[in-house]
């Protein structure tokens, strides 16, 4: 006999991202053991805010994360990190992993790519770690270059798969096509995640990124994020106002705790 359905489903549990202003508007961080979606146009801050997240986890929780670069090599990353007041070179690999998925497109597109012994050794990695987050970033760009719908597909579904295996709380980044703002290079990922987030960069006072949470599973709809600008900490409050995203639901201003 079917048990009946609750009539009020209880809330995911969430992770805070140690990003204060974000866990108040997303209701308590990312969902955990869920996957979040970020996206956004070149420079509107993916890599920054996943990697923030990450360290945040790391510092302050004495968590373990693992990062996926395939965009930048992990190299750049720590290097373009360097910027921020993060302590990222003191951290060392047993806290914090960085993973080089930087491949050149004469390997993906040899015919026999596919994503299976990477995942094979993210799964050895974080058992032995201990992690609990992962960041996949740049993904889009590793599969633009199968050149194949059909074999891009089939690698989302692969990841999908395993992230829903390994109880990771996770971030993949997707950029937005440049033509269709709008529009994520892969839209339908929305879909496949808990909760997606779309950052946009605008020109106001200095570089200003304004942050629309979209979705989140089993929250009541959140209020966009309004504009924050880039310091030495990393993403701070505008102090100059609480900017406008075109929403016109209640903005609430947020400071980045780094």
């Amino acid at each position: 006999m079917n048990e009946p359905r609750p009539a009020h489903l209880q809330p995911l549990p969430k992770m805070p991202t140690g990003i204060e202003g974000f866990d108040e508007v997303s209701q308590g961080g990312l969902p955990r053991n869920r996957t979040t979606l970020v996206m956004g146009r070149p420079g509107s801050g993916k890599t920054v805010f996943s990697l923030q997240t990450l360290l945040n986890a790391v510092r302050s929780r004495r968590e373990r994360g693992i990062f996926v670069a395939f965009e930048e090599s992990a190299s750049q990353i720590a290097q373009n990190a360097v910027a921020f007041d993060w302590g990222l070179p003191a951290l060392p690999e047993s806290k914090l992993f960085f993973l080089d998925a930087h491949l050149s497109p004469t390997v993906v597109q040899s015919g026999d790519f596919d994503l299976t012994g990477m995942l094979a050794i993210l799964k050895a990695k974080k058992e032995r770690m201990g992690a609990g987050w992962i960041v996949f970033d740049g993904i889009d760009v590793l599969l633009a270059m199968l050149r194949d719908p059909v074999a891009e597909m089939r690698e989302i579904y692969r990841v999908r798969d395993w992230l829903a295996d390994n109880a990771v709380t996770a971030i993949i980044t997707d950029k937005l096509d440049g033509r269709a703002p709008e529009v994520a290079q892969y839209d339908f990922m929305q879909f496949m995640v808990d909760c997606a987030i779309r950052l946009e960069r605008r020109l106001e006072h200095g570089a200003s990124v304004h942050r629309n949470l979209l979705k989140m599973r089993g929250a009541d709809p959140p209020a966009p994020v309004a504009k924050v600008t880039l310091s030495s900490a990393g993403k701070r409050r505008n102090p100059n106002g609480s900017g406008n995203s075109g929403c016109k639901k209640t903005r609430k201003e947020v400071r980045d705790a780094s």
